[in-house]
């Protein structure tokens, strides 16, 4: 549900080739969350796994991503408004590593805005997302899980599982929204 792909995100390093040949069997597909693209990459074909797409949008208080959108929000908006404009295509909006050290994150903000979910994230320390899915209940939101891979030494940390089949970015929306989904560790 977080993977970034070079060279449509600038800050990894993970190519499709590599993607696909380090992907763990144990999944039965994956979401990649370019920064600021969220339109599908041509010609992409991953036998047998699935691939959706969402995106990574850096807001003001901390990033976002947001599943089921066609328009990215403008980068470095408030948050407020970044969830407004996802909301507004029917979208979900989830606060990636929301209390992470090392990314733009929101840590005690994420109480302040309607997000659908908040990530547990395989790159970042294990009291970050104790803290992440402390925030979660609190919320009553559930939790989707991203390893945030820019390399292949990221990949398979954590994954999401849905309690429904999943065949298209819809039924993911359907499924944060509706609390049918939460992170585990691969």
């Amino acid at each position: 549900m977080h993977i970034h792909t070079r060279p449509r995100s600038s800050c990894s390093i993970l190519t499709l080739n590599q993607l696909y040949n380090s992907l763990s069997k144990r999944l039965e597909g994956i979401c990649i969350t370019d920064h600021w693209k969220v339109n599908p990459i041509r010609k992409i074909s991953f036998e047998p796994y699935k691939v959706f797409f969402g995106v990574e949008i850096a807001s003001n208080q901390g990033d976002i991503l947001a599943y089921g959108i066609k328009r990215v929000p403008p980068n470095k908006r408030d948050a407020e408004e970044v969830i407004n404009l996802i909301h507004k295509q029917d979208g979900v909006a989830v606060s990636a590593h929301p209390y992470s050290e090392r990314h733009n994150a929101f840590h005690d903000g994420v109480f302040n805005y309607h997000f659908d979910a908040i990530e547990i994230n395989g790159a970042i320390h294990k009291k970050a997302n104790k803290q992440a899915k402390r925030a979660a209940k609190i919320m009553d939101l559930p939790t989707i899980g991203g390893s945030d891979a820019h390399s292949q030494s990221q990949l398979n940390t954590f994954a999401t599982k849905f309690q429904n089949r999943i065949y298209s970015i819809r039924d993911i929306v359907f499924a944060v929204r509706n609390k049918k989904c939460k992170a585990v560790r691969i």
